[in-house]
């Protein structure tokens, strides 16, 4: 039985930028998974070896090399979703470009940020209002 492998040529591989903290995975319809590395990375740590392969990141967007032929499948079948559309998931031709659309997009939100409690301070009172009480609703 022939090895799978062998039979499939692999094209150049492109550099992938996904700002989702913790990534995506896509399978491919031939059943094999690719996965992009999110904006924490693989490993978050204190003691974090930089330039490891999916461990950086660059303006907050994670970077995974993809195969070129792959990621033209990804593109096809989910390119018009969200993270697409509003390039939070994008492949750069070069990392000079990929670099300057993600310092682009550093400020752009994903949606999915962690929750600062002093933007609301409303929300420190028992029931979620301004000033303690609860408003009377009209009927």
């Amino acid at each position: 039985m022939p090895d799978e492998t062998q039979d499939r040529k692999v094209s150049k591989p492109v550099k992938v930028y996904c700002k989702l903290p913790n990534g995506i995975q896509y399978i491919l319809p031939d059943g094999r998974r690719v996965r992009l590395v999110g904006m924490y990375g693989d490993e978050r740590s204190a003691l974090q070896v930089s330039g490891l392969q999916g461990r950086d990141a660059v303006f907050g967007f994670g970077v995974t090399m993809v195969d070129a032929d792959d990621w033209a499948q990804i593109v096809k079948d989910h390119g018009k979703s969200a993270a697409h559309a509003n390039e939070l998931i994008f492949a750069a031709k070069d990392d000079k470009s990929g670099a300057s659309q993600a310092k682009n997009n550093e400020t752009e939100k994903t949606g999915l940020e962690a929750y600062d409690p002093q933007a609301h301070p409303e929300d420190k009172t028992g029931d979620g209002t301004k000033d303690g009480r609860q408003e009377e609703q009209t009927a």
